[in-house]
Order: structure tokens, then sequence, then C-alpha cells
């Protein structure tokens, strides 16, 4: 039984006309929906487009659920929509694309972190085949990723960290050996492109009761290639790291550090390993960057840096103390790009009073409000590790209530373009010229009509920009819209909405 969209879809061509660097959105695709809808997913397929599902409200006659899934090419056209009728318990849990298959996984029930119905659909052809991967012990999931045929699962069991594989073709299943274990904590799983193998980056403890970063290689049938803790100081905890490749001579490992005993970061560090053994690690405190503090308003920016210039002279460092979490690390033809994210969990307090036995009672209770962003950093090294250049991009207290990815970023033509969306507007910083250079270009998130506007200015729920493939971005999310004047559209709509980004810098 298939599903029929309420409402329209449109496709939008702009063509920029401005001679000045900008940023260009040639692409839209609206599909109305209703308040009560379940969000589409977005996942993107690189260059073989973009694909979105979700949970429609559709249901067959045997109480199934329908789940709708939308092929997309880069031109934003629809070239494929299939139904699939899956069983009402199941929720869903992750999600993966891998060189032409998307694999969506689900948890069979609230209460069954044990048995993961999975499916695996060709994205050129919308074919599907479905899998049970069934756990002896419960899992409470925290990653998933496809390698090759093979799928990686990476959580927790009784608060121990654990890794499993899934092969898609024999369809079995094994826990990856070097994981489980009394104080370590995965950090991330990341698979490499070119050899379909992947690494596991944990935290552990080391002899001396310091946290390291350790990275675990494995190859796609699940055997362990490498394990390789950093030596890190004494008195350096590191507390998040991200790895690139390797690249024929080594592998290089970024991120954050801080005091022992704390989750709180004082500063970056890089590292290299190389295939011998032989290990290379460099720190830099905040106080080293020279835009770190730029989210901050001028004077307070000066004031800071003033302090620092104190403690420099005394031959010390000042001790911040930053929640960062490390995003990417993207290898540059020598050089490498370390993005992360500032951000603070936020706490309000609501109150309440009775009376209760003739007496008057006020109660104070917490609840979180979400995670504020400060800001996001770009700092760029060189392949001995040292720091060429870094920036600060503003996120003006961002609120998110997931720990998630705010700002991407992409290299191309020798720049670094950071690309972020807040509410209504699209932020662009590109870095030129080895860091001497930058400009912020701002632009609102186009509507499909020169009529169309938002309804107010809280109608938009942006759910964020992310990256595609070469130098393209979308944006997506739900938009009240709109339209007086235009008489083949209604007055008012509500889309889900998909439009295409890029930065535009040669003008045109």
């Amino acid at each position: 039984m298939g599903i029929r969209l309420h409402g329209f879809i449109i496709i939008l061509l702009c063509f920029p006309l401005f001679s000045e660097a900008q940023i260009a959105q040639p692409d839209r695709i609206e599909i109305e929906v209703k308040s009560s809808s379940n969000e589409f997913v977005v996942v993107s397929a690189d260059e073989n487009g973009l694909l979105i599902f979700r949970d429609s409200e559709e249901r067959d006659n045997k109480g199934n659920h329908i789940w709708e899934f939308h092929k997309y090419s880069t031109a934003l056209e629809q070239e494929w929509k299939r139904d699939l009728a899956l069983d009402p318990s199941y929720m869903l849990r992750g999600y993966d694309y891998d060189k032409g298959q998307l694999c969506v996984l689900f948890q069979d029930g609230p209460y069954q972190d044990r048995r993961w119905p999975m499916l695996n659909m060709s994205v050129e052809t919308g074919d599907t085949v479905q899998h049970a991967i069934n756990q002896v012990a419960p899992v409470n999931l925290e990653y998933f990723e496809i390698v090759g045929q093979t799928v990686v699962l990476g959580g927790q069991i009784n608060y121990k960290p654990v890794v499993i594989h899934y092969d898609m073709f024999s369809r079995r299943l094994r826990a990856l050996p070097g994981i489980y274990q009394e104080d370590g904590e995965l950090i991330d799983i990341i698979p490499n492109e070119n050899d379909n193998t992947f690494d596991v980056l944990m935290g552990e403890m080391n002899n001396n009761r310091v946290k390291t970063v350790t990275l675990k290689a494995y190859d796609q049938y699940s055997n362990l290639l490498q394990s390789a803790p950093l030596n890190t100081e004494e008195r350096k905890n590191l507390l998040d790291a991200q790895v690139t490749e390797f690249d024929g001579e080594q592998q290089i490992l970024a991120g954050t550090y801080g005091p022992r005993r704390s989750r709180y970061s004082r500063g970056l560090f890089i590292a290299s390993i190389q295939p011998n053994g032989q290990q290379d690690i460099k720190y830099y405190n905040y106080g080293d960057l020279d835009n770190f503090f730029s989210y901050m308003r001028d004077k307070r920016e000066a004031r800071m840096k003033r302090r620092i210039e104190r403690k420099r002279q005394k031959n010390k460092n000042l001790k911040f103390n930053y929640r960062m979490i490390i995003h990417e690390l993207i290898a540059d033809n020598g050089k490498y790009i370390l993005l992360g994210e500032a951000y603070y969990p936020k706490y309000n307090s609501y109150y309440y009073s009775g009376i209760y036995g003739g007496y008057s009672s006020r109660y104070d209770n917490m609840y979180f409000d979400g995670y504020r962003y400060t800001h996001a950093i770009a700092v760029c090294f060189d392949k001995k590790g040292n720091l060429l250049w870094d920036h600060a991009f503003k996120l003006d207290n961002a609120k998110s209530m997931q720990l998630k990815q705010l700002v991407h970023v992409n290299v191309q033509n020798d720049s670094v373009v950071l690309m972020y969306s807040y509410e209504k507007e699209i932020t662009t910083k590109v870095i030129r010229n080895n860091g001497d250079y930058e400009e912020t270009t701002t632009s609102p998130i186009k509507l499909a009509n020169e009529n169309d506007e938002l309804k107010n200015k809280n109608d938009s729920d942006i759910a964020g920009i992310q990256k595609w493939y070469g130098e393209y971005f979308y944006v997506h999310g739900t938009q009240d819209i709109r339209n007086k004047r235009t008489q083949s559209l209604d007055i008012n709509r509500k889309v889900f909405f998909i439009n295409k980004v890029t930065y535009d810098g040669s003008g045109s």
C-alpha cells in the first residue's frame, strides 16, 4: 500500500546575479506536511544525491506502519519512492550511508535492546534486504557505521564499552577484541573509505592513572591490526580526539586535553603515530591560539589577552576550563584542520507552591534546558604538528537539546569554508591565504517564491546544515509560510524543505 504526499513538491532554480562573493542556494525542494506529521530524516548519499525517510501516518490492514523512502538527485529531482510496511513496535535507532547502500537500524520496542531489525537498501534501485541483529546481552547503543559489507555498532554493556561487528553477507555477529574493559570509554568509531578498515578511538587509563587516547585499527572482518595508546604527559588527561586515515607514513590524531580528574579542557593536542610505533605529541594551551577568544566582546577579549600575556611573562599558562567537543580532523595536502565546538549545559529552575496540612510550601526544581554553544574553532597544523593558524566562529549561545555538530567545514580551492545555519539564516566564514584573510557572509534561507514569507520569526524549525558533496552543503527543516499574492498556492502552508547551498567566492 503506497502513501500519497499531502500537497505538492516544488523545485526551485535560482541564478545568482551578484558580483560579490555570496551564499548561493541553487535548488530547493518543498513537501507540504501537517503539524502532526513525523519528521523526515535526511541522509547524504554524496554524489548520488540525498535520501529522506520517515514513519508516515498510513497503516496497512495488519496495523503495520508504512515507512516512506525517497531518493533525490543532486539537483533535488525525485528519482524513486518506496513504501515499506514495518512492525509498529520498531523504533529508529541509527542510519548510515556508504558506497551506494543505506542501512537503517531499529530497536524492537522501547524496552528491547537485544534485538535490532535492520534494512539494507540499494540507493540506485531502492531494493531492500532485511536483517535481524540479535544480541546476547542488552546494549546501550551509541555508534552505528557501515564498513564495506559489515556494520559496526558501539555502545555499553553494564557500563563497559563494547563494539559489535555484524557481517551482512554471512549474517554473523561478534564482539571486537580489546574493547570491553572496566575503565575504558568509546570516543568514536571512524570508517576508512580507502581500504574498508576502521578505527576505534578509546579513552583509557594508563599505568600512571592518567587518561589517554588509544587508537585501535581493525579490518572489515573484525581482526585487530593495531593498538596504539598515546604517551601523554603525567598531568595531561586526553579527553576527546579525531584521527585521519593512514597516509602510508603516519596517522595524525588531534583533540583536547585537560587536568587530571577533570572533564574540562585547557587546550589542544596533536600527535603522530608511525607504523613502527614511534610517536610525537604536542600541546597547545588555549592561550596559545590567536583567535580562540574572538567570540567575546572586544573589551572582554582584550582583558583576556592581557591576562594571558602577564602569565606568559612569568613562564606560566592561564588555566582554562572549557567543554569542547571535537568533530573533524581533515587532512589537506600536508595540513591538518581540526574543527571543534565549545558548549555548556543549561539548567533552569521552576517553582511551585501548595498548601498541605494547613502549611504553605514552596518548591524549587531544576530541569535541563539544552546545550548552549558559544563558538566553534578551526585550527590548522602542519605535518610536524606546528600551529599554522586558528579562527573562531561565534555561535551566540545557539541552543540544541542534543550535543550535535552545528558548524560544518569544507576545503575547496585553498580556502576553508565554515558554514552554520540557525533559525532563518545561513552564515559562512571563509579562511584564505594560509589563515591571514577571513570573510563572513550571512544570507536568509531562500524560500520558493518571491511572494513567500515566514508567518513569524519563530515559525522555522531548522535542523541545521550538513556537508553534502564537492563544495555543496544542504540545509533542511520545516517552515510555516504565508503567501497572499500567488493565486496558484494556498495562503498558508507548512512545508518540509531542503535547500542546496554553496559558497560562491568568485561572484557571477
